[in-house]
């Protein structure tokens, strides 16, 4: 596929805002995942919105590469957006796709049902949250980007709390900690509306977390997603991130999501295509390995230090891990990285005994 993009100085990094439409070439690995998704999860001929279409490097592939003949919507407010986002239907002869110059928020209400809406933001995606979740039909798929990462990973609490209603400090596991925190507001916003969330795929990677879930109708569904927030005390000494069922301490972060971060019959059934590139490969078989895993991870190196050893070997790790009777896996959220069932405090114990 080709496109024209603005021609604009690429930094490390979520990116710069502009009044030029925006891309992103950091989220290729996300808008593979999202076109292998649309495969799965999209009727033949069902309707897929891309609701801030910027150039139309989504939208256009998910009408040429998921294989579901989809009727194909890309939506953007900004006019210089919509002139190249048809500039590139036409360079990639796409037909039947449908263009809109349109306020996302404002299209939603008006009662357009989709198969799957994808929301990419230039930041947060809570400004559209409420508006995409009310339109949500049962069994339709909410994708969502966020790349407003350091609000999320904890480095500007006060702007978590303000934004998405949580409190969150840094911690090793700060990726799947920004990655939960966005389940968790998703989780309670479609809630005020008798509306729960299931996550499909949830994962974070450069300078982004993305998420896709699927939506169902109905305030028992709702109370049933709910049940899956809590609360968890980040320790320094061990790692560890602990649930905490009582009295909230100083210290605690929350209401998080803290079930699955993916279904499991929909990630089996994901498998890369020719267009799929190695990152979002990645993704998908680090996920296979971790989904059952329980929440949050540890980073090798500080818990060797915690440890008050050298750091052994990742695989060392995970051989003596499993050599205990315990599950463990690397996470896709950070390299040198792994998820175990066992308890921090045994897990420091192993350290030491690896390494003597």
């Amino acid at each position: 596929m080709d496109l024209l993009v603005p021609d604009i100085e690429r930094r490390p990094g979520p990116g710069t805002r502009s009044a030029l439409p925006f891309y992103n070439p950091g989220m290729t690995a996300a808008r593979d995942l999202s076109v292998l998704l649309a495969g799965r999860l999209v009727p033949r001929g069902g309707r897929v919105l891309d609701g801030l279409a910027a150039t139309g490097a989504l939208g256009i592939r998910i009408a040429a590469e998921s294989g579901a003949a989809p009727h194909v919507v890309l939506n953007d407010k900004n006019p210089r957006a919509v002139a190249l986002i048809r500039a590139n239907l036409e360079g990639n002869r796409i037909e039947g796709a449908e263009v809109l110059h349109s306020d996302l928020n404002a299209h939603l209400a008006d009662d357009s049902p989709y198969e799957l809406v994808e929301i990419d933001p230039f930041g947060s995606p809570v400004p559209f949250l409420d508006a995409a979740l009310r339109s949500g039909r049962r069994d339709s798929v909410l994708g969502v980007a966020a790349t407003d990462t350091a609000v999320l990973c904890g480095a500007k609490p006060e702007a978590a709390r303000r934004r998405y209603l949580v409190d969150v400090r840094h911690t090793d596991a700060h990726a799947e900690v920004a990655t939960r925190v966005l389940l968790g507001y998703l989780a309670r916003a479609a809630a005020r509306f008798d509306r729960a969330v299931e996550p499909i795929l949830a994962y974070a990677a450069e300078h982004f977390v993305h998420v896709h879930v699927r939506i169902s109708e109905g305030a028992a569904r709702a109370d049933r997603a709910l049940a899956n927030l809590g609360f968890v005390r980040f320790d320094p000494a061990t790692g560890a991130h602990d649930p905490l069922p009582g009295p909230l301490p100083v210290g605690t972060i929350g209401p998080l999501w803290l079930g699955p971060l993916a279904d499991r019959a929909a990630l089996d059934s994901l498998r890369p295509a020719p267009a799929t590139g190695f990152a979002a490969s990645r993704i998908l078989d680090r996920m296979r390995e971790e989904v059952a895993l329980p929440p949050f991870f540890f980073e090798n190196n500080e818990t060797a230090r915690r440890a008050g050893v050298d750091p052994p070997p990742l695989s060392a790790v995970l051989d003596g891990l499993r050599a205990r009777g315990h599950r463990a896996a690397p996470t896709l959220f950070r390299e040198n990285s792994f998820k175990t069932d066992a308890p921090a405090s045994e897990l420091l114990t192993m350290y030491r005994e690896v390494r003597s």
